[in-house]
C-alpha cells in the first residue's frame, strides 16, 4: 500500500502520460478514480509545468529543460522554495549537483530528506536530466578502474 503522497505523485505522472497521448482531464479523472480535489491539484500542477516551459522557451528558442527554473518546476511549492534558498535556480544545476559523485546527495541539504529528494529525481527523469549514479558502467568503472577502456 502506497502512502498519500506517493499515490499523489504515482497519479501525477499516469496524468501527465495520459494527457500526452490527448486524453481530456474529465477521461483522466474517471480513468484514474480521482475526486475533483485531486484532479485540480494535478491539472494545476501540469499547466504550471506548460507554462514554465512556454515562457522559457518565448525567451529563448534554443532552451533546453535543463534550462527551466526550480521555483518554477512541478515540484511543490515548500520544496521548490527549499531548494531555491540552497542557491540552485535551474533543473540543470540539480542534475549536476546529483551527478558528482564527490558532494553528499540532496537529502544531506537543510529541509530536504529522502522523500524530497525522490520528488526532484523523479522530475530530473522525467526531463531526462538524471545522469551520473545511475549509470551502471561508470559506477562500475569508478570501483573498479582496471575496467576502463
Amino acid at each position: 500500500m502506497l502512502s498519500q503522497t506517493a499515490q499523489a505523485n504515482l497519479n501525477l505522472d499516469q496524468a501527465r502520460e495520459m494527457r500526452a497521448a490527448g486524453l481530456s482531464y474529465r477521461e483522466i479523472g474517471r480513468t484514474l478514480g480521482l475526486t475533483s480535489n485531486q484532479l485540480s491539484r494535478i491539472r494545476r500542477t501540469l499547466k504550471r509545468a506548460k507554462a514554465a516551459g512556454t515562457r522559457l522557451r518565448g525567451k529563448d528558442p534554443n532552451a533546453t529543460d535543463a534550462d527551466l527554473l526550480v521555483s518554477q518546476s512541478a515540484l511543490p511549492v515548500g520544496l521548490r522554495q527549499s531548494l531555491k534558498a540552497a542557491g540552485f535556480r535551474t533543473l540543470g544545476e540539480l542534475a549536476q549537483r546529483l551527478a558528482d559523485p564527490e558532494l553528499p546527495g540532496l537529502e544531506a541539504l537543510p529541509g530536504i530528506g529522502p522523500h524530497r529528494a525522490q520528488l526532484v529525481r523523479g522530475l530530473l527523469d522525467h526531463h531526462g536530466l538524471l545522469i551520473g549514479r545511475e549509470d551502471l558502467r561508470s559506477a562500475i568503472e569508478a570501483l573498479f578502474p582496471e575496467f576502463q577502456d
